[in-house]
């Protein structure tokens, strides 16, 4: 079974800032955190890594499932944060690629929803996405 082992900041061709990413095995993925963003959660689901990005300040919170047999596609390099693993030059996934499913609720849907006060298992139902 695929496991996460790594996590940290990486730096993609042709972006002016970097992007946090999580190591799958030997797969690289930009999960499209972004500053003020909390990571709820990441975890693996069959042939999935799941995360769930939370921004209470914005009132919005995204629910991402990257489907693990992904060609990795993005040219980019480790930049920070990455404790198992080598700096090095490599290629990666992003939220952007095909085949990545997403939900994304804000404002007036995400405080009728209640959504800040959610557990994983209860914002990834309402996200209507598969969890094992």
């Amino acid at each position: 079974m695929p496991e996460i082992t790594d996590s940290g900041k990486i730096w993609i061709k042709g972006h002016s800032r970097t992007s946090f990413a999580v190591k799958v095995d030997d797969k690289v993925i930009a999960t499209g955190k972004e500053e003020g963003h909390a990571v709820e959660a990441h975890w693996i689901d069959k042939n999935h890594l799941c995360v769930d990005l939370h921004d209470p300040k914005q009132e919005s919170r995204i629910a991402r499932q990257f489907p693990l047999d992904q060609k990795p596609s993005h040219s980019a390099a480790l930049f920070s944060g990455f404790k198992k693993t080598k700096h090095a030059d490599l290629l990666v996934c992003t939220h952007h690629d095909p085949g990545v499913l997403e939900f994304i609720i804000q404002g007036n849907d995400y405080k009728k929803q209640q959504v800040q006060s959610m557990d994983r298992d209860e914002f990834w139902k309402l996200a209507g996405l598969p969890i094992g």
